[in-house]
């Protein structure tokens, strides 16, 4: 069943009881209520005779009493002493208040409809006498009234019902249009649909399920652009991945094929081959420098961890110098002017792999540093700077390819110190996974600085 005709139904039902239990409550009440009414207006109108008869002589009690017969007929008094002795009303009065009663009541009513009830109160008179004062007074009946309800009460009912339903009807539809605006709204909201809202109208609990709707469907939205971008990302991830097992191979490769034939040379007496002690030894510096490869990739594989779990609170200064006093020696073997300048620095980070981060970055600037140039490490203001003065400066594509696996400038494939092309690489991971922005330039026209912002 559809909300409207249940709201209908449901509406006009409560109408219909209510009607129903009100007319009934009249019917039932109505009897007790009047007797209630009419005793209440007998009790006060007795009151009121009885402080203007309090005290007075019995001739003018007698006077007044008269006075308020020939005014109103409500109450019908008597007065008498002790002795039930009647000074009120006298003979005559009850003549002619019988011969009244016989125009004003009408035949068709006979005297056990009625309901007569009593009021007395003792007073005394001016003379100090003890006299009782006593009121009768009718309860005529409204049986009429109640058989004329009860004649009434179908057609009540069916206006009440008729009015009642139109307005039930009316509210149903308006009631249910604001659910019918959501429901169309949420079913666009199951294909995705952009830009779509429910509408909020009003302040009541339909416009609060709305607004949670439209809540809801936001963080939808938004969670699924997140899932849309974290895919994209663990695909780069994948193709980068891919890419680096296809680079490493190739890197491992050339050196390997070339090891083996110099070991098959070796084996066989093949020319400048037989001189093993040569081809040995080349073959152990192959072998180290695949080493040197092999523990690079290592130190790459672990970076697949979550760096969060390890990070600690750590003093960058402190940190720094703990661990520069291998660069300083080795500044002096080869006549580099090694600057340093630190401030104190506290941050969050993985104490074991942004050490290792910064001291790829040294040894980096170590290896192309041209013959007796300066190296300069400062911390401060937030930032990190090692700046060296390079042999050679990078350009701008060389510097966007630099951070790349296993890449080196043409001029540094053939140095006598090597290098395995990973070192950057590492650097950018590290970085990264702590998020800590960083900048690689060459500044002036001998310098390198590589910046790191904490």
């Amino acid at each position: 069943m559809k909300i409207v005709k249940k709201n209908f139904l449901l509406t006009t039902s409560l109408i219909f009881i209510v009607v129903t239990v009100l007319l009934a409550s009249l019917y039932f009440m109505m009897p007790f209520y009047y007797e209630q009414v009419k005793t209440a207006e007998a009790r006060n109108e007795f009151e009121e005779i009885l402080s203007q008869v309090e005290g007075k002589s019995t001739e003018d009690m007698l006077e007044l009493l008269g006075d308020y017969s020939q005014k109103s007929n409500r109450l019908w008094f008597t007065l008498m002493d002790t002795n039930k002795k009647v000074f009120y009303p006298t003979v005559a009065e009850i003549d002619a208040s019988d011969e009244s009663l016989q125009l004003t009541i009408s035949p068709n009513f006979t005297a056990s409809i009625y309901k007569n009830k009593y009021l007395s109160e003792t007073i005394k008179n001016k003379a100090g006498q003890t006299l009782l004062l006593q009121g009768e007074y009718s309860l005529q009946p409204i049986s009429d009234a109640s058989r004329i309800l009860l004649k009434l009460y179908p057609m009540v009912l069916f206006f009440a019902l008729t009015l009642g339903g139109l307005g039930a009807y009316l509210y149903s539809r308006t009631s249910s249009k604001r659910i019918k605006e959501i429901s169309r709204s949420t079913r666009r909201m199951t294909s995705l649909e952009p830009q779509v809202i429910c509408p909020v109208k009003g302040r009541d609990e339909i416009a609060d399920l709305a607004q949670d709707i439209n809540h809801l469907y936001e963080n939808l939205l938004t969670s699924i652009e997140a899932l849309r971008l974290e895919n994209e990302k663990v695909a780069e991830s994948e193709r980068e991945k891919a890419e680096f097992l296809r680079m490493t191979s190739h890197e491992l490769k050339t050196p390997i094929t070339s090891m083996m034939g110099m070991i098959d040379g070796m084996i066989y007496g093949v020319g400048e081959f037989k001189d093993h002690d040569t081809y040995l030894h080349r073959c152990r510096t192959i072998l180290e420098e695949q080493a040197e490869l092999v523990q690079s990739i290592l130190a790459i594989s672990k970076l697949e961890m979550k760096l969060d779990e390890d990070e600690e609170d750590l003093s960058l200064k402190s940190l720094l110098k703990d661990n520069l006093s291998s660069y300083k020696i080795l500044a002096e073997v080869k006549k580099y002017q090694f600057e340093v300048e630190l401030e104190e620095l506290e941050i969050k980070a993985n104490k074991t792999y942004l050490l290792k981060a910064i001291k790829n970055l040294l040894d980096n600037a170590f290896h192309y540093t041209r013959q007796a140039g300066k190296i300069r490490l400062s911390l401060g203001k937030g930032q990190l700077v090692i700046e060296n003065q390079a042999e050679r400066l990078l350009d701008e594509q060389q510097i966007q390819q630099i951070f790349q696996p296993f890449y080196r400038p043409d001029y540094s494939r053939n140095r006598k110190d090597g290098g395995t092309g990973l070192g950057l690489f590492i650097v950018q991971q590290i970085l990264e996974k702590h998020h800590f922005n960083y900048r690689f330039e060459a500044v002036d026209e001998s310098w390198m600085r590589f910046t790191i912002f904490f």
